[in-house]
């Protein structure tokens, strides 16, 4: 049995798992950058426009390097020949980030958007990718040491089951870091162009995390120093572009990520925040919530 046999399970019409090597090789010979594991037409909260709206900003943008580098630094020691796997992986970012830290490990990423997992694996032409359904996840029980995810949540509607495959692949003892938007009174239409289900309240990805088995190590938030301005924008939002649609919200949202790609305040938050952090303080509120889980080891009361 192959180490890919190992973990995954074949995707529809298949007997076994195909052969990788920078690629998935098929019975016919060719070869492709993912598995998929839906059919074309699945419905996904998220499109092919939006993957190229984010692709550029969320590389470079400042909130979003922040992110990455907090959830790096969370997500703890892995087995040398251990699997990480990024559930909603998108163009590859992360897992880029996670290549660079953890090198040899076996990285799969797993999103909706065949685009995007194209382009991911231009990026990282090792990780196995899947096109996937974070709740029927094409992976065997206790079958990976680590799980990331960023932004994916909240386009959900079923996130407890998307918690409670997390627990199913984790191995017992292993660590699962989530990324989210916080503050449910800051929805807006951004929000909603990005198709968020929601924006999580205070303590609910934790709490959430705990009914579906998970052992919450760490809840935080990130983005707290900027969130007062934040929160003043939002309240702003609502009140003026709630009404926007189509063309003309699909150019005020590009303006709003442009408006602040660049941003060396927030940048310098951004550094500052992670001292805070390092020092244990922690402030209760943020832009993005992160929530570190793990799945409770064999023989544990947690």
């Amino acid at each position: 049995m192959s180490s890919a046999e190992a973990v995954l399970r074949p995707p529809a019409g298949a007997t076994s798992v195909p052969e990788f090597e920078s690629g998935w090789k098929l019975a016919d010979g060719t070869v492709v950058p993912f598995l998929s594991y839906v059919d074309d037409d699945a419905a996904v909260n998220w499109s092919d426009e939006l993957e190229d709206l984010h692709e550029e900003s969320s590389r470079d943008h400042f909130i979003d390097v922040w992110t990455r580098g907090a959830m790096l630094e969370r997500l703890g020691p892995v087995p040398a020949d251990g699997q990480i796997i990024d559930l909603g992986c998108s163009t590859g970012y992360l897992l880029e980030d996670l290549a660079a830290a953890y090198p040899g490990r076996q990285l799969l990423g797993v999103d909706l958007v065949a685009p995007g997992l194209a382009k991911a694996h231009e990026l990282i032409p090792t990780a196995w990718l899947l096109r996937a359904d974070v709740c029927l996840l094409p992976l065997a029980d206790s079958s990976v040491d680590a799980v990331v995810t960023a932004n994916l949540l909240e386009h959900v509607p079923d996130d407890h089951g998307a918690l409670g495959e997390i627990l199913r692949v984790l191995k017992p003892g292993g660590r699962a870091v989530a990324v989210i938007p916080a503050g449910p009174g800051t929805y807006d239409y951004y929000d909603r162009f990005l198709g968020h289900e929601r924006r999580y309240g205070k303590g609910e990805l934790a709490r959430k995390a705990s009914e579906a088995g998970l052992e919450v190590l760490e809840d935080a938030h990130l983005g707290s120093i900027l969130y007062p301005a934040f929160w003043v924008v939002k309240k702003r939002n609502r009140m003026r572009y709630d009404h926007l649609e189509g063309a003309e919200l699909e150019r005020k949202v590009a303006a709003d990520i442009e408006g602040t790609q660049s941003s060396a305040f927030g940048a310098l938050t951004c550094r500052a925040e992670r001292r805070l952090l390092r020092r244990g303080v922690r402030i209760p509120f943020g832009v993005r919530g992160i929530t570190v889980m793990r799945r409770p080891a064999v023989g544990s009361n947690a």
